[in-house]
């Protein structure tokens, strides 16, 4: 098992990283996953590790942390239950989860989650498709490629949103930009 905590601890380094570096924060889709089986293999209470399931629960929410959740919902949504299974009573991951199975219930428009969860952009209805969770490591994969050392500040997120277009279409999905989605809003 020490082999698999010493795993763990590159891991989360990893997405710490990733997540504090402007733009790898879709690598940690792929890694997130990959924690997530190896946590998956480990008992509920590890002395020296971890006392209690609770302590598990809370290594798994500070993984969560290094995610943008609603990249890869349902994959969060799966790791939230184990949280929820080791820590119950947890509001905060009650709430999230909660956010959650409402991103992608699509009998919830857009609007009206935007509204229940005060979120002042608009975005993609597509997002919240299993089609597009399961390709957008690829695509991101590919736009950080394209856009390699093109320099990420003002105007950045127009080519940036460009290539993702470009991506998507490639796999049939077409996707609308945070700018397209939400006229007379100014972005840098």
């Amino acid at each position: 098992m020490d082999k698999t905590i010493m795993k763990l601890a590159t891991i989360f380094s990893k997405m710490v990283g990733n997540y504090n570096s402007m733009g790898d924060s879709w690598k940690n889709i792929e890694l997130g996953r990959e924690a997530f089986g190896l946590m998956m293999s480990l008992p509920d209470n590890y002395p020296g590790e971890y006392e209690t399931s609770a302590d598990k629960a809370n290594l798994l929410s500070h993984m969560l942390d290094q995610m943008a959740e609603t990249e890869s919902p349902r994959f969060c949504i799966t790791v939230r239950e184990e949280i929820a299974r080791l820590n119950p009573g947890d509001s905060a991951n009650e709430k999230a989860l909660c956010m959650l199975r409402d991103y992608i219930d699509t009998s919830l428009t857009m609007e009206d989650f935007c509204k229940r969860y005060r979120r002042r952009l608009k975005f993609d209805p597509v997002e919240r498709s299993e089609e597009y969770e399961r390709v957008i490591p690829e695509v991101e994969r590919k736009i950080a490629k394209r856009l390699k050392g093109l320099p990420r500040g003002m105007g950045f997120c127009f080519a940036y949103w460009s290539a993702k277009k470009a991506e998507l279409a490639k796999r049939a999905i077409e996707w609308n930009s945070p700018a397209y989605m939400n006229p007379g809003v100014m972005f840098d």
